[in-house]
Order: structure tokens, then C-alpha cells, then sequence
């Protein structure tokens, strides 16, 4: 099922470290969203929270954890990481954060 942004418990979050400057996106700041969206998607098939260099700012932002994230469930259905041993499974926000590196060059497990 698909969220807006009041029920993503990471927006303010994701919004701090969102670098896509299409805010007017409706999945703009919902990691789990967006990532969904660009799974198997042959047009638009990275994110954009992934290609600009990250902001050093944002290293240390943590999020709340798994089991409180309104898509878990769902997420975990369509995540295509092939790491049995990762805690950040269904918790996509925590993917991209672990991931994008600062150069922008990293790219999530979760798009592969």
C-alpha cells in the first residue's frame, strides 16, 4: 500500500538528506517509495537520493527502527538484497543511508 508523507515515520528525517530536487514528487522523502518505484523500472531505474554526493551533515542521522515502519511488510516482499544477514531489510530509509556514500557514487544493495 502506498504512504504519504504524514505516515512516513522517517519524513522529517529523509527530508534533511533527500538530495532529488524534484520536491513536488510525490515520493520525494519517502525512501520506501521511491525505491519501490525504481525497482524493475527500465526508464528511471536508480534513485536519485543515490547520484549526488551526500551531505556530511548527514552521516550520523539514525532512524527509528524496523518494526515501527508503516511498509515493512511490503518492503520486505519486494526487496531485491540478497544479503541474508542485514538488519536494514525492509527498512529501506536505513538501506539508502548505510549505502550512499559521500561522493555520490554508492548505490543500495536494494537497486541491484
Amino acid at each position: 500500500m502506498a504512504i504519504d508523507r504524514s505516515q512516513c515515520m522517517n519524513f522529517e528525517l529523509n527530508s534533511q538528506q533527500c538530495p532529488c530536487t524534484d520536491t513536488s514528487c510525490g515520493n520525494w522523502g519517502i525512501c520506501c517509495e521511491c525505491m519501490g518505484n525504481h525497482i524493475g523500472n527500465e526508464q528511471y531505474p536508480l534513485t536519485a537520493c543515490m547520484t549526488t554526493p551526500r551531505p556530511a551533515s548527514t552521516m550520523e542521522l539514525l532512524s527509528e527502527h524496523a518494526e515501527k515502519c508503516f511498509n515493512f511488510t511490503r518492503n520486505l516482499e519486494q526487496c531485491v538484497c540478497t544479503s541474508d544477514s542485514c538488519g536494514r531489510k525492509g527498512t529501506c530509509c536505513d538501506c539508502v543511508r548505510n549505502h550512499w556514500s559521500a561522493d555520490g557514487t554508492g548505490r543500495t544493495t536494494c537497486m541491484r
